[in-house]
């Protein structure tokens, strides 16, 4: 993840301290003095992923330099507030997803505010450290008995995907909004609060994965699986094709992704020589656990509710008929107990190209973004389809959805391929799925199926021909 910092006084290199293990730093001042004192900072490791360039960064030419266009936060902190702005003003138009400035002067607040800019003024945050420790003696809220940075506050971007929806849609088993500031009051949310933007929304939840939450939620660096867990689990029911096809899926996630630990869980005794050699060869930096499981499938989902697992995999051994008499089939049964990504391995990795069906609801929107992380990630193509019964009766709601598929592309700078079919949705999204190597299917926690009122989105699951990615969100 890249960060560009303008100025390099003592905010710039307090920034720099506290960044300088995880993020590619560029940072630009007029002062070489400045930028030596940044150097001392930086350990060998750190100052290999640091930048220092001598200049204004008010300038277009040096800002290019820096490598705007690729960063994913930028900061303005210098000591001249009109300078800071100009600079955010810069970032604006090379659309920087994150960019934050610090304000010297209350009365200059109003120039960020507005164009949108989101300011800290020193002085303000200064008092307010200081009142905390007076009136209470806590400097921040952000221990709660787990380990420090339990609970985040964010900023709702006017592009954020989060905006104009119920605050009910973004919970987890690990992470949850608990409150929101906005307009200067504290609201506790119910279902039918809506996200703003600008809201401070206070997330709480698992330190080790909220830093990736608040990525997600600002729409910068992709995440995919890192905000459901780092681990991925794998189950082989039996030793066949069948099931080994999987494994090919299961290895080129592992290896592409944000993924720390691969596990694999099998019914049956064999030799794991073999396992172990498949993986190690196709996923060799990734840690690597077998394990043999005496309940099967009922002692596979209790495993895959263990905190940290962010993608699952099944092989495409299911069948799709217990949805037809209202009960769901294992792959649905497995998404919604944990609310986590499940891959059904149909062995058609490496994922080039990707296809997202979206209806205009939550949870299409929210798979193409799982769907475009994913993409940026392994440099694959993505389509969306959207199939109407009728396209001259429906033409409202397909500007709708492609006004929102632009947003989606600007906001990751990525080319999404809109696509739209008439008739029945399962069946075109069935056929158009075999020039595809990954569908990303949303649905909806909890949704009812059968024979009479069947439920689109997983039936998909079972029908595509390419390997697919269920991911479920809330009720």
């Amino acid at each position: 993840m890249k960060i560009v910092i303008v100025g390099a006084g003592q905010v710039g290199k307090e920034l720099v301290k506290r960044v300088k293990k995880e993020w590619e730093i560029t940072i630009i001042d007029n002062d070489e003095n400045k930028l030596k004192q940044i150097i001392e900072l930086l350990d060998s490791g750190a100052l290999n992923r640091t930048t220092l360039i001598q200049g204004d960064g008010t300038s277009k030419l040096i800002l290019k330099r820096a490598g705007l266009e690729d960063a994913k936060v930028f900061v303005a902190c210098t000591g001249d507030d009109e300078a800071n702005l100009e600079a955010c003003r810069i970032a604006k138009e090379e659309n920087v997803p994150s960019i934050f400035a610090v304000s010297n002067h209350v009365d200059h607040d109003k120039w960020f505010e507005k164009e949108e800019i989101e300011c800290i003024n020193k002085a303000v945050a200064t008092a307010s450290q200081l009142e905390r420790r007076i009136s209470s003696g806590v400097v921040a809220a952000t221990n709660i008995g787990l380990g420090k940075g339990e609970i985040v506050e964010v900023t709702i971007l006017p592009t954020s995907m989060l905006v104009g929806y119920p605050v009910t849609k973004f919970s987890s088993r690990r992470w949850k909004i608990a409150a929101i500031y906005r307009d200067n009051k504290l609201l506790l949310p119910s279902k039918k609060t809506v996200i703003k933007p600008g809201d401070k929304v206070l997330i709480i939840g698992e330190p080790k994965i909220l830093k990736h939450i608040v990525g997600l939620i600002r729409s910068g660096e992709a995440q995919f699986p890192a905000q459901f867990g780092s681990e991925e689990i794998i189950l082989l029911k039996e030793n066949n094709h069948q099931n080994m096809v999987a494994v090919k899926d299961a290895t080129f996630m592992g290896k592409n992704t944000k993924i720390n630990l691969i596990a694999v869980y099998t019914c049956f005794n064999e030799e794991k020589e073999h396992l172990k050699q498949i993986f190690s060869t196709e996923a060799p930096d990734q840690t690597l656990k077998i394990e043999t499981l005496q309940f099967c499938e009922k002692e596979f989902i209790e495993k895959a509710k263990d905190e940290d697992v962010g993608i699952i995999v099944l092989p495409d051994i299911y069948k799709e008929f217990p949805l037809f008499f209202g009960k769901r089939s294992f792959p649905i049964e497995v998404a919604e107990e944990t609310v986590t990504p499940v891959l059904i391995g149909r062995g058609t990795a490496p994922y080039k190209n990707i296809l997202v069906p979206v209806s205009g609801s939550f949870n299409g929107y929210r798979a193409l973004e799982i769907g475009i992380e994913i993409s940026l990630q392994i440099e694959a193509k993505i389509s969306v389809v959207y199939v109407t019964s009728d396209k001259s009766a429906d033409e409202e709601k397909i500007r709708i959805i492609s006004d929102k598929i632009i947003k989606f592309a600007n906001l990751y700078k990525q080319d999404i391929k809109f696509i739209l079919k008439e008739g029945n949705p399962v069946t075109e999204v069935a056929k158009l799925s075999k020039k595809f190597d990954l569908a990303i299917i949303g649905a909806r926690k909890g949704k009812k199926t059968n024979w009479f009122n069947p439920y689109p989105p997983y039936h998909m699951v079972h029908r595509t021909k390419c390997s697919t990615l269920l991911t479920c969100v809330g009720e």
